[in-house]
C-alpha cells in the first residue's frame, strides 16, 4: 500500500479542504485560488438558501446591497412662516411649537406641527456647534 497523498487540487473547494484537512496554510493573496474558490461557493450556497422573499425583494441579489444614489434631504411645508427663527412670545398661535437644542448651531425655530418639529430636531441635532467651530 502507498501512503502517497494526491496532488492538491488548486482553484477548487476540494483544494481548499485539502489545505485545510492537511493544515496547510493558503500563501498570503491566494495564488492557488483555493480561498477564493471557496468563497464563491459559499456565496452561492448563501444566494441558493435565501428565502423567495429575499429574492423577490432585492430581484434575486443576495448578500450586498446595490449603491443607491443620494438624495438631498429636504422638508417644504405649506404653512407660511413654519421653520422661522424667532423668540418666544406669548402670542403664539395654538398648536405652534418651538424648538431649540442645546450645542446646535442650528437656532431656535418655531413649527406648524409637531411632525414639522420632529425634522427641526433631527436637523438640529446633525449640526452640532463644536463640530465647526461655532459658538453654543
Amino acid at each position: 500500500m502507498s501512503s502517497r497523498r494526491a496532488p492538491t487540487e488548486h482553484g477548487t473547494v476540494k483544494g481548499w479542504r485539502q489545505h485545510r484537512n492537511r493544515q496547510i496554510p493558503i500563501p498570503d493573496g491566494d495564488p492557488c485560488g483555493c480561498r477564493a474558490a471557496y468563497n464563491a461557493d459559499q456565496r452561492a450556497r448563501a444566494a441558493a438558501s435565501a428565502p423567495r422573499s429575499a429574492h423577490e425583494w432585492n430581484k434575486g441579489l443576495t448578500g450586498s446591497r446595490p449603491d443607491i444614489p443620494a438624495r438631498p434631504v429636504g422638508r417644504a411645508c405649506p404653512t407660511e412662516a413654519c421653520g422661522e427663527v424667532g423668540a418666544v412670545t406669548s402670542a403664539t398661535p395654538d398648536g405652534w411649537v418651538y424648538t431649540r437644542i442645546t450645542g446646535s448651531r442650528e437656532p431656535g425655530r418655531w413649527w406648524c406641527s409637531g411632525s414639522c418639529a420632529t425634522y427641526g430636531v433631527a436637523l438640529a441635532e446633525l449640526r452640532p456647534a463644536g463640530a465647526l467651530g461655532g459658538a453654543l
